[in-house]
């Protein structure tokens, strides 16, 4: 099975993400609906590792994830590098996979 791996980045994207919509929510529920979907595309990509938008640098591909999330991952043969989670509803000059 092909390993997946958190860069220090993305970690801290998607942990930022999930207190963001606890707090505002006053809820975990749709903090763990991205979670839980983003676990889902995950396992999509590792049956299907070219899925989502090819990025022209690096060998990068990025996926939406309800919509307002991003994705950005590299795979290789042994391993998919999950590089980034970044919210779309942000400015996009923030998201260096872009």
């Amino acid at each position: 099975m092909t390993k997946i791996t958190w860069s220090v980045r993305a970690k801290k994207e998607i942990d930022k993400v999930y207190q963001y919509w606890t707090n505002h929510n006053e809820s975990n529920i749709y903090s763990e609906k991205i979670l839980d979907e983003t676990l889902r595309m995950i396992n999509l990509i590792r049956n299907q590792n070219k899925i989502g938008l090819k990025s022209s640098t690096k060998e990068l591909r990025r996926v939406l994830i309800l919509e307002n999330f991003s994705l950005s991952y590299r795979t290789s043969t042994k391993e998919i590098r999950i590089l980034s989670f970044f919210d779309n509803r942000q400015d996009p000059k923030k998201n260096k996979f872009n």
